[in-house]
């Protein structure tokens, strides 16, 4: 079925600097901008919990200084400065419910800026209630002290931060688990980005209605962890591709931010069990995410060299404005109605072949229905296939197995 925007689509990808020190990742600039990035994504900056593992950097100590294992203020802005030389445009990754688990603030709840009464009281969270959900500190036991939103003086202090990441010239943000800040609050504190910045929020579970409600508010995306589910089941083993032509649970394609890996399911991440799976069946999900008009991709650092990623960011970004279709494999060649075989028209002017099964998808003859007359480079091979008038394929086509074709008119 077709499948089009009611809102402008996005051109975009997100690159996932993840951890990455911020001199490493403007070291890369050049390259991530050839390979079709748009937006690069930066780990939290804030002073936080020093330890040099990952998840110190989402344990925040001070807003008002920005130093911790990536860099300083002055690295920062010098990334921001660099980006936006090339064209592309910086996110910032930012922590806004809860301050660090480390001695001796956590257990006097004595912060910079912070004392006890900024906090909720230490409490776990029953996540079928809604006001624990908001109110409750993270972490099993309780660790993560809970900052009280709904304090005045509390939204000003994250206020502040968030205009101090803009005045260096930040693009917009990723706001952490923004499901434990009430819908009323996060409002108020978003009141002061500029409407013209980009916003999305860390969604997993949706038990208090939270896709609907935080998409209301500031043109707010949110990550799409309904569709992650989804192509968990389609790609791995016994799954069936052709299930993704329609993704119950997912996000409307123009609130979502797409993605078939982040830090937090990677092998070691916190959700690595629930939504961790094969490294090329994760890796084919990228090439469909890339293949479609919905949803905003974003893309794991480690991803980015791969070539279908390349040529997936390419194959997106030309075709940005076309709709999508899914189109019945029989109408392809007899035989290609299959679970390992996916294809994703863009309009007449491409379409993306993805082939789950372990041989080559090589048929003797084909068409292309949904194809305009003419010419389509495949953007990994540089192979060409050209369709006549009555939509048949007169060069023949190969797709190897575990991989993806991306063809774009010439």
């Amino acid at each position: 079925m077709i499948i089009g925007y009611t809102l402008p689509a996005k051109a975009d990808v997100i690159y996932q600097a993840f951890n990455m020190p911020f001199q490493e990742v403007r070291n890369q600039l050049s390259e991530l901008k050839a390979d079709g990035f748009t937006y690069i994504q930066v780990s939290p900056p804030e002073q936080s919990n020093p330890s040099d593992q990952w998840w110190g950097r989402y344990q925040p100590i001070d807003f008002t200084v920005l130093e911790s294992p990536l860099g300083n203020e002055n690295d920062l802005r010098d990334l921001i400065a660099a980006t936006h030389e090339t064209g592309m445009k910086v996110l910032v990754d930012v922590v806004l419910n809860h301050m660090a688990d480390y001695p001796p603030y956590v257990d006097t709840l004595n912060y910079p800026h912070f004392s006890a009464q900024d906090f909720h009281p230490r409490a776990s969270i029953n996540y079928s209630n809604c006001n624990e959900v908001t109110e409750g500190w993270l972490g099993d036991p309780p660790s993560l002290p809970d900052l009280n939103t709904g304090s005045p003086y509390v939204r000003e202090q994250l206020q502040n931060y968030l205009s101090h990441l803009l005045e260096l010239g930040a693009d917009g943000f990723r706001i952490d688990a923004i499901k434990h800040v009430s819908v009323n609050d996060m409002e108020q504190i978003l009141r002061v980005v500029p409407e013209d910045k980009y916003i999305y929020g860390e969604v997993v579970g949706a038990d208090c209605n939270e896709n609907s409600t935080y998409t209301a508010i500031h043109n707010v995306d949110l990550t799409d962890y309904g569709l992650l589910q989804n192509l968990k089941g389609a790609f791995g083993l016994g799954g069936d591709l052709r299930s993704l032509t329609n993704n119950p649970g997912s996000l409307p394609g123009y609130n979502a931010v797409t993605f078939s890996k982040t830090h937090d399911t990677v092998p070691g991440g916190d959700l690595e069990g629930g939504f961790g799976f094969d490294p090329r069946d994760q890796m084919l999900a990228n090439a469909f995410l890339l293949a479609r008009q919905d949803g905003l991709p974003l893309i794991y650092r480690d991803d980015a060299s791969d070539p279908i990623v390349q040529a997936g960011a390419n194959f997106h970004e030309q075709l940005v404005n076309e709709p999508q279709y899914f189109r019945n494999g029989d109408e392809i060649t007899n035989g290609a109605n299959s679970p390992n075989l996916l294809f994703v028209e863009r309009g007449d002017q491409g379409i993306a072949i993805i082939n789950k099964a372990g041989e080559p998808f090589a048929p003797s003859s084909l068409r292309m229905p949904g194809l305009g007359e003419g010419c389509y480079q495949e953007l990994i091979s540089n192979s060409t296939m050209c369709v006549n008038s009555d939509r048949s394929v007169q060069n023949g086509l190969n797709v190897p197995g575990r991989s993806v074709a991306f063809f774009v008119k010439q």
